[in-house]
């Protein structure tokens, strides 16, 4: 959704520029971007030139006395152009300019400068200009400087979560704003008119609609709409229609709350039904498309038919038209729900339904009608004849006991009783001090919140996540109780594998039919409103996702590609969990080639059967003979997987004729895990947070005599890293035994070594100096030494 910064000012009065706006909300959890930036600056007033004098001490400048029409200021201007009466931009004394560059009182050659007076480039209106900007000799003097640019004004995208439904408006936004910045946020004067006769027209019939407020207004002009409020639509991305429509549309971006306007002498008997839709009635909507409605659909009615898909889109039949004198206008409360059904089984979405299926309000819907009432009567000309609010439901606001104890303990650290008020004071949430606990009465307009933790998570929220205090050891305890035999093996498997250099992958569950061909895989569901083609079956195994991992890594130039992945499967008989991996290329990382190997070998039969055989947990696993293999094996390179007497999984090489658009094989196992018996066990898992800063590596040839085993020079190297030190790990890639150039009896070792420091980025000293540690320790415990 769009949201306009200069809308946004007319709400809650704040001074961050739209960048930083955009920052702060994204920290608050309103995802946001400045999509188009008309005001780069702050503190800059139209002024007048009053009087212009040369320097005294240098030429090239002059004397100013400028005038914002509440006092002057002395300015000194190297401008050729600046002359007596015109009327420029001044950036006084703290004003911002674009780049951060903030205006400060200057003495320049003995005399005092109060403010700069601004060229285009120095606005960044352009980047390049000749002189200071001389403005209309029309426009008036102390206004800020973005209202001179008529139609500039800068642009907020924002995304907000599905339960956050309130945030969907400027005023909603403005509320978070007011919030995080205890400011008190502003509605629109509403002129509550003479009080109207009662709606006798209305009849609500399902309690899919829970309150339905209609009003009648007589003698409206249809026409267009004035300049400003196309303005703010277009800038909304949103086109217009005429006047009616248009402050429609305008109070749902302002509010939150979306309205209908119907021509009333178009309905049969001037009657509005809300009822679910019956048999197979249709409607032509306003795209101009036909729709059948399914039995249960809500839809409001005439006498006849129905005339609006209800919270979704109008019918073209009552539509708004150049002739039309008398409007029912509506404000409704639809079933989020029912409105999300409906609107997902027609395909048809619109602004409304996007707002209706996140949840609105129970007051915001009179506060809406009545904004866009006024609206209509000062724009439109109309009068108000009458009104009605029909209920199916009582409305009841959300009542929760706050504790203070349990605040500290869920964020874990403490918030002064005070604060917490304020911030749920200006959430709009009112409080009533019950002892050691606050009654919190919730405002309609969040329906997100409903228990005691959701107003904790609130707190923290607006308070600012930065706040939460960072533990001083940086490690972090969950405690796992009721852990199956399953997620045990899960485990073994993902620990033994990773251990051999294989990756995870999370893919999604939902594939699109020729991936299944392509391995002559069945598929068991399909997905009635798929978000796309590629998106359209579940999965029957976690071959095909792992081959779309396999094929993206080879053609970003992976020679070796080993990855693993658990997760559900959707057969027949229902959904079950895998656990499956594909191995291809190369066996050996590069950096581990002995002299003698000419050629580096290649994941194949054996050598996956050797991974399989490591990673399974104990003798209940045996390895056997795969009498019948899945299509997509190689004949007579497959074997499958025992446990207990059962067949649990199977592996081999993929058959070339499924896999001809790969040069070497490729090794795949997969094994169904709902076997496994659920036992339950402990087990502690320990978090520690990942270090910010760069490791450091440095490689090292080592001298040491043939006899002396490599395992004691690594003892070595490990007393180091456990004195914890900056050394963290290291590896061996390569052994050199050339007797001739080491000496008799001599091998050469070569390491690298990795180090870090959790605290800061290392310098070239920090690292030489424990190099050098690292091998006087080498050559006085084992006479081992540094190869030059």
């Amino acid at each position: 959704m769009k949201i306009l910064y200069s809308l946004l000012k007319e709400f809650v009065d704040f001074e961050a520029r739209p960048r930083d706006l955009a920052s702060m909300l994204t920290s608050i959890g309103i995802e946001s971007s400045v999509v188009s930036q008309a005001c780069l600056w702050t503190g800059v007033v139209t002024a007048k030139v009053l009087d212009v004098q040369k320097h005294h001490a240098m030429d090239k400048l002059f004397l100013c006395r400028l005038s914002d029409g509440s006092k002057e200021y002395s300015i000194v201007c190297g401008a050729k152009n600046i002359a007596l009466g015109q009327i420029v931009p001044l950036a006084k004394v703290g004003a911002v300019l674009p780049g951060n560059f903030e205006i400060k009182r200057l003495k320049i050659r003995g005399v005092n400068s109060e403010g700069m007076i601004c060229s285009k480039k120095e606005l960044g209106l352009k980047e390049e200009s000749e002189g200071i900007f001389v403005l209309d000799e029309k426009t008036k003097i102390g206004l800020p400087i973005e209202k001179v640019f008529d139609g500039e004004d800068s642009i907020l995208e924002i995304e907000v979560a599905t339960n956050r439904g309130d945030c969907l408006s400027h005023l909603g936004i403005a509320r978070e704003i007011g919030a995080k910045l205890r400011k008190v946020v502003s509605v629109p004067q509403i002129k509550i008119l003479t009080k109207p006769q009662t709606l006798s027209c209305v009849e609500v019939k399902s309690n899919l609609c829970k309150r339905y407020i209609g009003s009648i207004i007589s003698g409206v002009k249809v026409e267009d709409s004035p300049k400003w409020l196309i303005d703010i639509l277009a800038k909304s991305g949103i086109k217009s229609i005429n006047n009616i429509v248009d402050i429609t549309n305008f109070v749902m971006i302002e509010l939150g709350q979306p309205l209908h306007a119907f021509d009333l002498n178009k309905l049969s008997s001037k009657k509005i039904i809300v009822r679910e839709a019956t048999g197979f009635e249709k409607i032509i909507a306003l795209d101009g498309k036909d729709y059948k409605l399914d039995p249960g659909m809500l839809v409001v009615a005439d006498e006849q038919s129905p005339i609006a898909i209800a919270g979704i889109m109008g019918g073209k039949f009552s539509s708004i038209e150049d002739k039309t004198e008398t409007i029912f206008l509506e404000s409704a409360i639809f079933d989020a729900f029912s409105v999300r059904k409906t609107s997902k089984k027609l395909n048809l979405y619109s602004d409304s339904s996007y707002r209706f299926e996140r949840g609105l309000g129970w007051d915001i819907a009179e506060l809406a009608i009545w904004r866009a009432t006024n609206l209509i009567t000062e724009i439109a000309s109309g009068k108000q004849d009458a009104l009605g609010d029909f209920h199916t439901v009582k409305y009841e606001k959300t009542k929760i006991a706050l504790r203070f104890e349990r605040i500290n303990k869920i964020l874990g650290y403490a918030i002064e009783e005070y604060e917490v008020s304020e911030i749920l004071r200006f959430l709009g949430i009112d409080l009533q001090s019950k002892g050691e606990m606050i009654l919190c009465t919730v405002p309609s307009w969040r329906n997100d919140i409903k228990i005691e933790v959701d107003l904790i998570e609130e707190i923290a929220r607006i308070k600012g996540y930065d706040a939460i205090p960072i533990s001083k050891t940086n490690t972090y305890y969950s405690y796992v109780s009721n852990n199956s035999f399953l997620s045990s093996i899960v485990e073994e498997f993902r620990t033994k594998l990773k251990g051999f250099g294989f990756s995870e992958v999370l893919n999604c569950s939902f594939l699109e039919v020729s991936e299944f061909e392509r391995f002559g895989l069945k598929y068991y569901y399909k997905i009635t409103n798929p978000v796309s083609k590629e998106n359209e079956f579940l999965r029957s195994s976690l071959l095909p996702c792992l081959f779309k991992n396999l094929i993206l890594n080879i053609s970003q130039g992976c020679e070796t590609v080993s990855l693993f992945e658990h997760g559900k499967i959707f057969l027949k008989a229902g959904e079950r969990k895998a656990f499956s991996a594909v191995m291809y290329g190369g066996v050996w990382h590069e950096w581990w080639k002995w002299v003698e190997r000419k050629v580096n070998p290649k994941f194949d039969f054996y050598f996956g059967g050797g991974i399989i055989k490591s990673i399974l947990p104990s003798e209940e696993f045996m390895i056997i003979e795969n009498l019948t293999p899945s299509s997509y094996f190689h004949i007579g390179k497959t074997g499958a997987i025992l446990f207990r007497g059962k067949i649990i999984g199977q592996f081999g090489i993929l058959n070339p004729s499924f896999v001809s658009d790969i040069k070497d094989e490729v090794f795949y196992f997969e094994i169904d895990l709902e076997p496994f018996e659920n036992t339950c066990v402990k087990k502690t898992i320990v978090y520690k947070a990942y270090s910010k800063f760069p490791i450091v590596k440095r490689d090292i040839s080592v001298i040491a005599d043939k006899f002396l085993l490599f395992s004691e020079i690594e003892k070595v190297i490990k007393s180091v890293i456990k004195s914890g030190g900056i050394l963290k790990d290291y590896s061996l890639f390569s052994v050199y035994s050339d007797e001739a150039k080491l000496g008799n009896g001599k091998i050469s070792y070569s390491l690298r070594l990795l180090y870090k420091n959790d605290r800061k980025t290392l310098s070239d000293k920090d690292v030489n100096d424990d190099v050098s540690i690292l091998l006087d320790r080498l050559d006085s415990d084992l006479n081992v030494k540094l190869r030059h």
